[in-house]
C-alpha cells in the first residue's frame, strides 16, 4: 500500500496502474491479486488504513485533554492538522481529488469521514453529561461538526491556506451551537486565542 501511495503522489490515481505499483513494490502480479481484486480495491484499503491511523491519533490527543472542552479543542486541532500540517496535508490531498472521489464509492468516503468524526462522539457525550456543552445527540452532532471544520479548511470559499482563520471560522459556529460558555472553556491563553477572532467580529 505504501508503494501505491508513492505512485499516486507522482502520477495521480487516474495515472496509476497496477503495473506501476508492482514495479514500485517489486512484487509479482500474483502477489498483488492475492490481496486486492483491482486498483480500486487497493485504494479503498489505503483509505481505510489511513483513516484508522488518523482516528487513533485523534483519540490520543483527546485522551491527554483535562476536560471535555479541552478535548473538543484537541480534536479540532488534530483534525485541522490533517489539512494543514505539511506531511499529513500532502497525504490527505491524495484522497480528496476529484479523480479519487469519482473512483470511490460514496459509502467509502462517508466511512472515512466517520472514522475522523467518531472520536468526537465520546467527547460530546461526556461534555453534555457534565453540563459544559449541549449535545443531546452526539453522533449526528459529531458529523455536523466535522463538516464545518473540513469545509472551513478545504473549501475555496473557506480558508484553505490559513489554519488560524479556518480554526476561528469553525469555532465561530461550533461553540454557540454547543452552548459553550467562557466559563466552561476557561480563561487560558489557548482559549482566549480561540475566541479572539469572534471578539473582533462582534466589536
Amino acid at each position: 500500500m505504501d508503494a501505491a501511495v508513492r505512485v499516486m503522489a507522482r502520477n495521480g490515481f487516474a495515472g496509476m496502474s497496477v503495473a506501476d505499483v508492482l514495479a514500485e513494490a517489486e512484487l509479482s502480479t500474483t502477489s498483488f491479486y492475492r490481496h486486492f481484486q483491482s486498483k480500486h480495491a487497493l485504494l479503498a484499503a489505503i483509505i481505510q488504513r489511513d483513516g484508522e491511523s488518523a482516528r487513533r491519533a485523534l483519540e490520543r490527543a483527546i485522551a491527554a485533554a483535562p476536560d471535555p472542552v479541552a478535548a473538543l479543542e484537541a480534536w479540532l486541532d488534530g483534525l485541522l492538522g490533517q489539512f494543514f500540517e505539511p506531511r499529513k496535508a500532502s497525504r490527505t490531498a491524495l484522497f480528496t481529488t476529484s479523480e479519487v472521489h469519482s473512483a470511490t464509492q460514496v459509502a467509502e468516503i462517508m466511512e472515512m469521514r466517520w472514522l475522523l468524526s467518531q472520536p468526537l462522539v465520546g467527547v460530546l457525550r461526556a461534555g453534555h453529561r457534565a453540563g459544559v456543552l449541549r449535545s443531546p445527540k452526539p453522533e449526528p452532532d459529531a458529523v455536523s461538526i466535522f463538516a464545518i471544520v473540513s469545509s472551513a479548511a478545504t473549501s475555496p470559499h473557506g480558508h484553505p491556506h490559513n489554519r488560524k482563520a479556518a480554526r476561528a471560522q469553525a469555532i465561530r459556529f461550533i461553540w454557540p451551537a454547543l452552548s459553550i460558555t467562557e466559563a466552561a472553556a476557561g480563561t487560558g491563553n489557548r482559549s482566549q486565542r480561540s475566541r479572539k477572532p469572534r471578539q473582533q467580529h462582534t466589536a
